[in-house]
């Protein structure tokens, strides 16, 4: 199963530079996922104890606010969603929801973990491009705010 799952890996951004043995190791440590449209992954507020790689389909997610649920974003093949609450060990900042049926590739904690024991440079390499990710996220989010309180 882990060279299946490194096939589904293979090509998506966050592991553009990884190798394929890598992948495969990589792999190892996922869980493969098949939803339904209308499941809910997770919601905001519970704790996060594993972060999803969108492998097909859509998710939408979702912000409670005071006009009720907001949505903040659709995501695609690709995406990498949940990983905020997997690595700081918070709450859930927001609702994920299958919008359509969907295949994920799960990664938790106790396996995030098992990787750094046992193969610490591709745990490295993994939290070193997932880090990256995550800036380039910020940047973009600290921009359209900029932006926002511009035209305010």
């Amino acid at each position: 199963m882990s060279s299946q799952i490194a096939n589904m890996l293979d090509g998506l951004e966050l592991f553009s530079d990884f190798s394929y043995s890598e992948l495969e190791v990589i792999g190892g440590y996922l869980n493969f996922e098949e939803v339904k449209a209308g499941k809910v992954i997770f919601s905001e507020g519970e704790p996060g104890s594993f972060l999803v790689i969108l492998i097909k389909g859509r998710i939408a997610i979702y912000k409670e606010a005071d006009q009720g649920k907001q949505l903040l974003s659709t995501e695609v093949r690709g995406r990498v969603i949940g990983e905020m609450a997997l690595l700081d060990n918070e709450r859930r900042s927001a609702t994920c929801i299958a919008d359509s049926d969907c295949e994920l590739l799960v990664f938790t904690q106790t396996n995030l973990k098992r990787l750094s024991n046992n193969r610490p440079a591709t745990a490295y390499h993994f939290m070193f491009h997932l880090a990256r990710s995550l800036s380039k996220r910020l940047r973009r989010t600290s921009g359209i705010l900029a932006d926002f309180l511009g035209h305010a």
